[in-house]
């Protein structure tokens, strides 16, 4: 494709239509919701206090859907060739709006994401095993078996963070915003056109949830569906970047050591990388390794000392984003073992804030 083509005009109208789109698709779920009343009730994880409609991550399934049947008849978008992608984030999405009107024990649950996670990467070419780590850690190429168990842990680690954010109203589509937002550029100077598709796809559905997640009287909660179908996508969007980043014009651009791209792809996760962490350590101190209802997330921690829904969701987004523009900007200094405990410095402090805050009762 011609370097002359208006991308950003395409991305631009690909936007507006999908704000549309999902506009009208979310219309249409509030009322089949309501006719077979599809709500979530109030519990102590999930901070609200009226009764939402659940399940609305499913419309985000949906929209992409209709997308991709539309778009794949450009000849820069080429989404019959993610097609296991798209089927898996969609199998997911049904998995997640299951189990948001019907109890699935834990480990049936990750039975299931774990048999479609790698059958995915057994079988799908589109997304890289990640098989070499470029000297990070001095370590360098792992060897196929390693690879696909450890690209695993990633897609399993990050959607359990990911799922750990959907508990406040817009904390989730702030951040998927942010997010995708922030790979725009590097998937465009790779000519990743069908990517950065599926990120107008998502950030178009996300500013329109916003509407309805801070709403009174439309309230939607995006559940287990939404969680489980943009961590997966946060995910591969995360082990994309691995793969590609050591070939890309992006290292010559701005100077990226090679190794250090690991580190750069974490810190893009890192504030939910942290709450995950945090809630295991605590579930581990405390000896109740099931996942029992709580109110000890790092968003439970602001808005118990006085800051609103919004306020926290954009709090954590930027202080996530900050970390990752530190490491981004420090990193052609260092080696990736001297990164490392330079993001780990951060991360370490970042947990210290947060518990002398919950600890101290301190007014945010």
């Amino acid at each position: 494709m011609s370097n002359e083509f208006p991308f950003i005009i395409y991305y631009l109208v690909l936007f507006v239509a999908i704000i549309f789109l999902s506009r009208f698709i979310f219309t249409k779920y509030i009322q089949f919701s309501r006719k077979f009343n599809l709500t979530k009730k109030i519990n102590t994880r999930a901070d609200y206090k009226v009764l939402v409609v659940n399940g609305a991550g499913v419309v985000y399934a949906s929209v992409i859907m209709v997308a991709a049947l539309t778009l794949d008849n450009l000849d820069f978008v080429k989404f019959s060739n993610f097609s296991p992608l798209l089927a898996t984030a969609i199998l997911l999405a049904i998995l997640g709006f299951y189990n948001d009107f019907v109890e699935i024990s834990k480990f049936s649950k990750y039975i299931l994401i774990t048999f479609l996670i790698l059958m995915l990467l057994y079988s799908n070419a589109t997304i890289p095993i990640i098989q070499n780590l470029n000297g990070f850690l001095d370590i360098y190429e792992i060897g196929y078996l390693a690879g696909l168990i450890f690209t695993y842990a990633i897609y399993l680690s990050i959607m359990y963070a990911i799922n750990l954010v959907n508990g406040i109203n817009g904390y989730l589509a702030i951040f998927s915003i942010f997010f995708f937002v922030s790979l725009f550029f590097h998937f465009d100077i790779n000519e990743f056109y069908t990517l950065n598709s599926v990120s107008a796809i998502l950030i178009g559905c996300s500013f329109i949830f916003l509407r309805y997640s801070f709403s009174k009287d439309k309230k939607l909660f995006l559940g287990n569906a939404g969680s489980l179908f943009i961590g997966f996508w946060i995910a591969t969007f995360v082990i994309i970047y691995i793969t590609t980043t050591p070939t890309s014009r992006l290292v010559d651009m701005y100077a990226i050591n090679i190794d250090n791209i690991p580190i750069i792809a974490i810190s893009m996760i890192s504030i939910p990388m942290l709450d995950s962490l945090r809630f295991i350590l605590k579930r581990v101190l405390e000896k109740k390794l099931s996942y029992t209802t709580h109110r000890n997330n790092l968003h439970h921690i602001l808005i118990d000392r006085g800051m609103s829904h919004f306020r926290t969701s954009l709090f954590l987004t930027c202080t996530n984003w900050f970390n990752c523009l530190v490491i981004f900007l420090i990193e052609p200094n260092f080696n990736s073992k001297e990164l490392l405990l330079i993001y780990l410095l951060i991360i370490i402090a970042w947990y210290i804030f947060f518990e002398f805050m919950n600890r101290n009762n301190i007014s945010s």
